[in-house]
């Protein structure tokens, strides 16, 4: 029979929150991983192989037969080689299992080094650090340093696979050897509450800090049809919700006559009580925009480890856009690009897109993201710099025009363009698509699609893919600005 450890990520569970310790143990089966996991792996993959390049002649221990096997040949190596460095280096103590990210011999001990994807130093990367300490300090592995490796966003990528410079050490010994003496408390603890029955913890801020929960939809079980915890919280007005959550209310529709001061709030819950949507009449000036329109939307990918020159850490990088044209005289055309060689494609998708966008008619975008990629592609090209100013100048922001004049209760507190689309356009449904639906999978499919790997049929579904969903996004603005322009519904009653 396998042994149980308690692992060092079930101790990082436990300190997030004791109910998803104990879920993770006794109810794996519940587990419902969100779609940012598998990327959230293979960048902490990519960024740990970049790591462990800077110590040449490093041994990695492999996991393929289990734990026993990796604490035996941790043990092994440390024997036989004793000055090389070790990749995932394997220790148990106390039935408390860990693998080290790096652990480099140093004079009389070790330097233990956590390699994180962040570009800063995280509260939580302390404790992580502390469980893994103890642990070796416990198996007679003498730590005398510990560092927290982490991304660098300010290093510019030179090229030719030349990474010197892409991570910061921060020393963290002091701190980590401080926390390292609670440790035990902590594993006394999480076995006894793994010893017992599930605990009675309520829903809060641990549901998703550090990390998002994968137990969220099993702990809120059956909601309501429009929850409390849809109610937008403009800054200030978070205290007035948890209140009312603290007294049962469930329901938006349920807040009391009086309850809340904030405007937005008083809106929302209007609106929803009502059960039919509010359009302001100031919505329907977007209809005086001149002829022709652009409707114009980036996709963007962002590397932890960059992989063209020229450009940083978590920078987002165009590879492709959408733009719907309506004339005049009603007639829609639409243009499109996306990169599907893998080469930097930034200075491809401006050239385009500025073939497209004319000199002359408004551009609508939903959120101010279009206008920070065409501020940054204007820096990176000077040549560009000028036309790329001009269409800047024509953008126009359609996501606060909606925020301050629409809202219908299937919104469920979001002015998101996928909860705002529903709404005015039912005929149009990013649940039709395929597997690429948001700016995550989009991202994803583009990795797969510049992946030599992936074969050409694959790659050409992917392509068709990401076109569809980018083409919606743009003719998603099109319905929009259309609706507003109607007037339709026009119910709007003075707050």
């Amino acid at each position: 029979m396998t042994r149980q450890y308690l692992s060092k990520s079930k101790v990082m569970a436990g300190r997030q929150c004791e109910k998803r310790l104990w879920l993770e143990v006794r109810r794996h089966d519940l587990i419902e991983h969100g779609p940012d996991v598998e990327q959230r792996f293979a960048v902490g993959h990519d960024v740990n192989n970049v790591a462990r390049a800077q110590y040449p002649g490093g041994a990695l221990i492999s996991y393929d037969h289990g734990a026993e096997a990796a604490v035996e040949d941790t043990k092994r190596l440390l024997e036989e080689q004793p000055g090389t460095p070790i990749f995932e280096a394997t220790f148990k103590a106390q039935d408390v299992l860990v693998r080290v990210d790096i652990l480099k011999p140093c004079r009389e001990g070790f330097e233990l080094i956590e390699v994180k994807a962040s570009t800063s130093v995280k509260d939580h990367h302390y404790e992580d650090c502390a469980v893994q300490t103890w642990v070796l300090e416990c198996a007679g592995i003498p730590v005398n340093a510990i560092y927290l490796c982490h991304i660098d966003n300010q290093f510019v990528y030179p090229g030719n696979d030349d990474y010197r410079g892409l991570f910061h050490y921060k020393n963290i010994t002091k701190e980590v050897q401080d926390l390292s003496l609670t440790v035990p408390q902590w594993v006394q603890r999480y076995r006894e509450r793994l010893n017992g029955g599930k605990p009675i913890i309520e829903m809060g801020s641990q549901c998703t800090a550090p990390y998002s929960c994968p137990f969220i939809d099993y702990c809120r079980g059956k909601e309501t049809e429009y929850p409390l915890r849809c109610m937008p919280c403009p800054r200030g007005t978070r205290q007035v919700i948890d209140s009312l959550a603290d007294e049962g209310i469930e329901d938006i529709r349920d807040i009391p006559e009086g309850r809340l001061s904030n405007n937005k709030q008083k809106w929302v819950r209007r609106v929803t009580i009502a059960g039919e949507p509010e359009l302001k009449p100031e919505a329907a000036e977007v209809g005086a925009y001149d002829y022709p329109r652009y409707y114009l939307d980036f996709e963007t990918i962002q590397f932890a480890v960059p992989i063209w020159a020229g450009t940083r850490p978590y920078e987002a990088l165009p590879f492709q856009w959408s733009c719907h044209i309506e004339l005049a005289n009603g007639e829609l055309r639409h243009e499109e690009y996306v990169d599907t060689v893998g080469n930097s494609p930034m200075r491809i998708c401006a050239e385009s897109l500025l073939r497209v966008v004319g000199k002359e008619g408004p551009v609508f975008t939903y959120a101010p993201y279009e206008k920070r990629i065409l501020n940054a592609l204007a820096t990176r090209y000077p040549d560009l710099a000028e036309d790329l100013h001009k269409l800047i100048e024509r953008l126009v922001d359609l996501l606060p025009i909606v925020q301050r004049t629409y809202y219908h209760p299937d919104m469920l507190g979001s002015w998101s363009i996928k909860n705002v689309l529903p709404t005015v356009a039912p005929h149009l449904d990013y649940g039709s698509l395929g597997e690429v639906q948001d700016g995550n999978a989009a991202g994803t499919a583009y990795l797969r699609i510049i992946n030599p790997e992936t074969d050409k049929a694959e790659c050409q579904r992917l392509v068709r893919e990401l076109l569809a969903y980018c083409k919606l996004d743009t003719l998603a603005m099109v319905e929009l600005v259309k609706y507003l322009s109607s007037g339709a519904k026009p119910t709007y009653k003075d707050v």
